[in-house]
């Protein structure tokens, strides 16, 4: 188990795959932290399993948000070969950047 492990991580990694997954953790950050500040100005929650992350606080919120999107992208650099993981990138970088937009524009009407 330790060797495929350990192949897993020796694979390079592509500036395109890298790129990507990284900026997708950073537009996550993004969309997290920019829905704290929209609930502290009347916004809600209508995503279910993070409105009851949120009863728990912000650190909660935060740290699982952050953590469920790492651990896609973790899959995603692992794989990057894979077909599916390339869709995956095709389809999470977009979403993720215009939910960054969306994020950012209610600033303006908030």
């Amino acid at each position: 188990m330790t060797a495929v492990i350990r192949r897993a991580l020796a694979r390079p990694l592509d500036l395109r795959t890298t790129s990507l997954c990284l900026s997708i953790l950073v537009l996550n950050l993004i969309d997290a932290f920019s829905t704290l500040r929209h609930l502290e100005h009347g916004a809600e929650e209508l995503n279910p399993f993070m409105h009851a992350l949120l009863r728990r606080g912000a650190v909660p919120f935060l740290v699982v948000k952050h953590v469920l999107a790492s651990i896609g992208v973790l899959g995603i650099a692992l794989y990057p070969r894979q077909r599916a993981a390339n869709i995956a990138l095709a389809i999470l970088f977009p979403v993720y950047f215009l939910l960054a937009i969306y994020q950012i524009g209610l600033f303006y009407v908030m």
